[in-house]
């Protein structure tokens, strides 16, 4: 993602001590999972390996998320202190902002494959709860936003 998107996930640009710009660079999440925009990917950061019940169910630490994917997960973390955001908002902000087809038909899919995604590296399927006529909240999350130095 480039840094005006990261800017607009934020919500503002933050200010250093030394009144330096930053940008956000991602976000912890329950001190245990670090999701990194630029790469598009989500990380265990305690490397624990666990097994299924199957060998294809295999645990991993490292997830990378498509791009509308990464978004979606983004968004969510940025405006998860604002409650349930609405299906309309994040068609608007996750698909037609960048130009992108939508429909609750595909948000509906993008949220049940990034909930099996997330459950994969160990996120509760519960994480992203849905709600009829609410839209879509992050459950019992604790989000740490971390910024890096602008250039």
């Amino acid at each position: 993602m480039d840094s005006t998107s990261q800017r607009k996930y934020a919500g503002a640009t933050a200010t250093g001590t030394n009144a330096e710009s930053l940008l956000l660079f991602g976000y912890v999440v329950n001190n245990e999972f670090q999701v990194d925009i630029k790469s598009g990917s989500v990380i265990k950061l305690y490397n624990t390996i666990e097994f299924g019940s199957h060998s294809e169910d295999r645990f991993t630490n490292f997830l990378k998320l498509r791009e509308t994917m990464m978004r979606l997960l983004t968004y969510l973390l940025a405006h998860a202190k604002s409650g349930y955001i609405s299906n309309q908002e994040l068609l608007v902000q996750v698909w037609e902002n960048y130009n992108l087809s939508s429909s609750t038909t595909r948000l509906t899919q993008v949220i049940s494959e990034l909930k099996a995604r997330l459950e994969r590296i160990g996120i509760d399927d519960n994480f992203i709860q849905a709600s009829r006529g609410k839209g879509y909240t992050l459950r019992g999350a604790t989000i740490i936003p971390l910024y890096m130095k602008a250039k």
